[in-house]
């Protein structure tokens, strides 16, 4: 017999299960790290947007409060609560600084105070040195100032900076002569053609054109619980509705008929009254005066007509208006009451209308915009044509009179009358007024401000007997349905009887009457912080 050994057998793919789960498991596990990680950078990404957004809205609440709060229409105006906290004459200076704080409860926010919390280091990256606290002001936010907004959580920014601007803090050499000027105010000229835009006013002295604006810088610092902080700033400039008339009384176009009074002691007077207290040979006056305004302008015609000859075409506009004025003998005239830049008497010129009043397509743009911006709009919801009285004016809907009575010569606002207007009897009205039919007052009647009359079609401005009233400001009497289209047509002045003391044209309320619409957002920037 054979032996024969047995030898047993090797499994060698013995163990390459428990292997591959080992690494099926250890891949399982890296995917579920992986996710965990994307899971977790997702929520950090989701928490930094949120916290970007966050922070990004409270700061645009600050520069929104700030931009509402500069308009003298808005209920918290800073002037409210500040005496000339922005001036009311001149610009703001440079290294005038004025703060908006909005503290948290319990919390100091001293923006001027460098190495505090919350200090304001962007202003010397602007501005030559630190913060002129000799110059500062402040002024509680609305959402701390009071209730009930206090009450509710406001927005997370501690602070709003509003700096006159210039072109070292722009970083922009605006006139291009090389220099960034850390020291001269900058505006803006909707009439600077042919690319309106910032411009530095002719020094000296520091005038800028009376179509520009000035130019604020407003910065704000927002600061989230998180610590999240975003820097921001708007550059804003104020926009008014830009009315330069260019005499006491103009009507352009051909004109249909000029009756003045016959009283000695009413006057046409083209030479600034802001500044006077009596005004020779005149029944004169003072108006009420307007606060921060001691200037003058330069003097402008009395009476302003167009080139080319009246309505009945027998001569020219300046010739009819002036063998119209009263004149029974030599002694008698009443040329010299009527005065202004022409240097003749009675001063009647062809002053060139302003670009907005230059035809009545522009005039209709314009008066477009005082519609839309206007405090008391009469008739605008219908086809208009109705005849509206003072009292309509006091007591309408949006009206900032307030029930004032009869004398609301004070308080200027912007009146839009689509219709006709009677405002006879002891009143005393402000602000810009316009009528797109006929005005008819007596001589009691008294208006601070701008006066346009203007009517597609017949247009007349009707004094009926004399009275102690007078006109401060500037007024336009034009009819825009001219004959060929597109021009000025036929429109008449009438005063019956001896009339009021007048029409005198002030630069103080024909500025107080505009007061900015908005303010208009030239420019957008996130700061470094």
């Amino acid at each position: 017999m054979t032996a024969h050994k047995t030898f047993p057998q090797k499994h060698q793919e013995a163990g390459v299960a428990l292997l591959i789960a080992i690494l099926v498991l250890l891949l399982v596990s890296a995917v579920g790290l992986a996710l965990v990680a994307a899971s977790g950078t997702e929520s950090s990404l989701a928490g930094n947007y949120r916290s970007s957004t966050s922070v990004y809205y409270a700061g645009l609440a600050g520069l929104e409060e700030a931009r509402g709060r500069l308009l003298p229409s808005n209920p918290d105006y800073f002037n409210k609560t500040v005496a000339n906290f922005i001036p009311t004459a001149g610009p703001l200076a440079v290294g005038q600084v004025r703060y908006i704080l909005n503290p948290a409860p319990g919390e100091v926010v001293a923006p001027a105070t460098l190495g505090t919390a919350f200090a304001d280091t962007e202003y010397q990256n602007e501005f030559p040195g630190p913060v002129p606290v000799a110059t500062t002001q402040t002024i509680p936010s609305v959402w701390t100032a009071g209730a009930p907004i206090a009450a509710l959580q406001g927005p997370l920014y501690k602070w709003v900076r509003i700096t006159a601007a210039t072109e070292k803090s722009l970083n922009v050499d605006v006139n291009g002569d090389g220099v960034k000027d850390p020291a001269t105010p900058l505006y803006y000229d909707p009439a600077n053609l042919p690319r309106p835009g910032l411009i530095v006013p002719a020094l000296p002295p520091a005038l800028a054109p009376a179509t520009a604006s000035q130019v604020f810088e407003v910065t704000t610092l927002a600061v989230l619980p998180n610590g999240s902080q975003k820097l921001m700033q708007y550059v804003v400039t104020p926009v008014t509705f830009n009315l330069n008339l260019p005499s006491a009384l103009t009507i352009p176009g051909p004109i249909g008929s000029f009756n003045p009074p016959n009283s000695n002691g009413y006057c046409m007077d083209g030479n600034d009254t802001a500044q006077l207290a009596t005004v020779s040979g005149c029944s004169f006056t003072p108006p009420p005066p307007v606060p921060g305004c001691g200037t003058t302008s330069p003097s402008v015609p009395a009476v302003g007509v167009s080139t080319g000859n009246d309505a009945a075409t027998s001569q020219t506009n300046v010739n009819y208006v002036d063998s119209q004025i009263p004149c029974s003998s030599p002694n008698s005239c009443l040329d010299q009451n009527y005065m202004g830049s022409t240097g003749t008497t009675p001063s009647v010129g062809t002053p060139p209308l302003p670009p907005n009043m230059s035809s009545p397509a522009q005039l209709q743009q314009e008066l477009a915009t005082i519609q839309q911006n206007a405090d008391v709009c009469l008739g605008c919801a219908g086809a208009g044509g109705s005849t509206y009285t003072f009292s309509n004016l006091d007591t309408a809907s949006g009206s900032l009179w307030a029930s004032c009575g009869t004398n609301c010569g004070t308080t200027p606002q912007v009146t839009y009358v689509n219709g006709n207007l009677d405002i006879s009897g002891n009143t005393s009205g402000s602000g810009i007024l316009v009528v797109t039919g006929n005005l008819t007052y007596d001589g009691n009647s008294s208006w601070n401000g701008i006066i346009l009359v203007v009517g597609n079609g017949l247009t007349t401005y009707i004094q009926n007997g004399g009275g102690n009233g007078q006109f401060n400001g500037a007024i336009f009497v034009a009819n825009t349905a001219g004959n060929p289209p597109g021009t000025y047509g036929p429109a008449d002045f009438t005063i019956n009887g001896g009339g009021g003391n007048g029409v005198y044209y002030n630069s103080c309320w024909i500025a107080n009457s505009q007061k900015p619409t908005t303010l208009k957002v030239v420019s957008f920037r996130e700061l470094p912080n």
